[in-house]
């Protein structure tokens, strides 16, 4: 059948048309198949900076713990010794004031002295200048006539130049000082002091 220019004409266009779906088509696969690479590659790199910030959350947390938990001990030490300090102060001050107390004394020399003496022995017992007083003369008088009986002879002196007596027995010195019962108790109440501050540790935690 002969063609004519109108059949031409249509065959033009439909033929056309064909081709401009058939190009759309392709122009849409593949912008697609780009839009997937590129929407796979953004979450391939946002997987990548979530992860990386997560680890370095994690790093920053664990620095920041040890630096914590540092702290804590560098604290916990710190009030400790200021506490020591203050108990210390306090004690030595009470314990300062009753060795230079002639009652508290007297009592004291009175309980310490016959437990240590043995018979047989000679015993030299120091106070202070200050201290001597006719109340201590007395104690100390007494102390030398009941031990003379168990063989025990004592010696007083006052050349001690600090609160408290000093007392020689068999050739060892022992002193009852503010330094030494000062020392004393703070040795004892330090292992008490650390477990205070032992269990505010894990209380806090």
């Amino acid at each position: 059948m002969p063609t004519t220019i109108e059949s031409f004409v249509k065959t033009l266009e439909s033929e056309g048309v064909d081709a401009g779906r058939k190009a759309a088509q392709k122009i849409e696969a593949e912008a697609k198949v780009k839009a997937e690479t590129i929407i796979s590659e953004a979450k391939q790199t946002a997987d990548k900076i979530i992860a990386d910030a997560q680890s370095d959350a994690e790093k920053v947390k664990a620095r920041m713990n040890s630096s914590l938990e540092l702290a804590t001990r560098d604290a916990i030490f710190q009030l400790r010794e200021k506490l020591s300090q203050q108990i210390g102060i306090v004690l030595r001050g009470n314990v300062e004031k009753a060795l230079n107390d002639e009652t508290t004394l007297d009592q004291v020399l009175r309980e310490v002295i016959p437990a240590y003496a043995r018979a047989g022995t000679k015993t030299e017992i120091s106070i202070s200048q200050e201290m001597k007083s006719r109340l201590l003369e007395t104690t100390l008088r007494e102390l030398a006539h009941s031990l003379k009986n168990q063989d025990v002879q004592i010696n007083t002196r006052h050349s001690l130049a600090k609160s408290g007596f000093e007392y020689k027995i068999e050739g060892s010195t022992v002193e009852v000082s503010t330094d030494s019962v000062t020392s004393l108790l703070t040795e004892m109440i330090d292992p008490e002091l650390q477990q205070f501050l032992a269990k505010a540790t894990e209380a806090k935690e």
